[in-house]
């Protein structure tokens, strides 16, 4: 009697967790806890979810105006609890509600090779907040005269342009390979 008791209480909880959806102009911190009130639930019958199926159906129940943030997640947060997911959705939250409109920023950047591999630039992708990216983008003047390098302390250049920079990293970059 208390197995069929079990089962039908089982079914009735994965139902409610399946069919749970987060309303478009809803808050998502109630949501968020009674999908993990539901995962707990099933624990607490012997028959638990894995971390990475929970956060699935939690990331799944979302609206579209959460896509980015699935996206980015599964991009990089891949190793969450539900609570620290909990907490990141709040967030997502408030800058959803905010109206920030969010970008993909592509840039260039070095990938991690292994030595003795063709060296290849691969492309990072980050996202930036457009009003605080578009506040920071001012053309860069080049030095003054009285700006000193950091690398040879010389005045007239950054260390970007310091030609004794550029040989000496170039030196310890021929010594790696070889050294490989």
């Amino acid at each position: 009697m208390f197995q069929e008791q079990a089962r039908t209480e089982r079914y009735q909880t994965v139902k409610s967790l399946v069919e749970c959806k987060l309303p478009k102009d809803a808050p998502v911190s109630p949501h968020v806890i009674k999908m993990m009130g539901y995962i707990d639930n099933l624990r607490r019958l012997d028959c638990p979810i894995s971390q990475e199926l929970a956060t699935d159906i939690i990331l799944q129940s979302l609206p579209s105006s959460y896509d980015q943030f699935v996206v980015n997640y599964n991009m990089n947060y891949l190793t969450k609890t539900l609570t620290e997911l909990h907490g990141l959705l709040k967030t997502a939250e408030h800058d959803i509600n905010k109206g920030t409109p969010n970008v993909l920023l592509v840039q260039r950047g070095k990938r991690f090779e292994k030595p003795g591999k063709d060296k290849d630039r691969g492309r990072a992708i980050q996202i930036v907040n457009m009003d605080k990216h578009v506040s920071s983008c001012k053309p860069k003047s080049g030095p003054a005269d009285v700006d000193k390098c950091q690398y040879c302390k010389e005045p007239g250049h950054w260390k970007r342009n310091c030609k004794k920079y550029l040989e000496d990293s170039q030196e310890i970059e021929k010594m790696y390979e070889t050294s490989s």
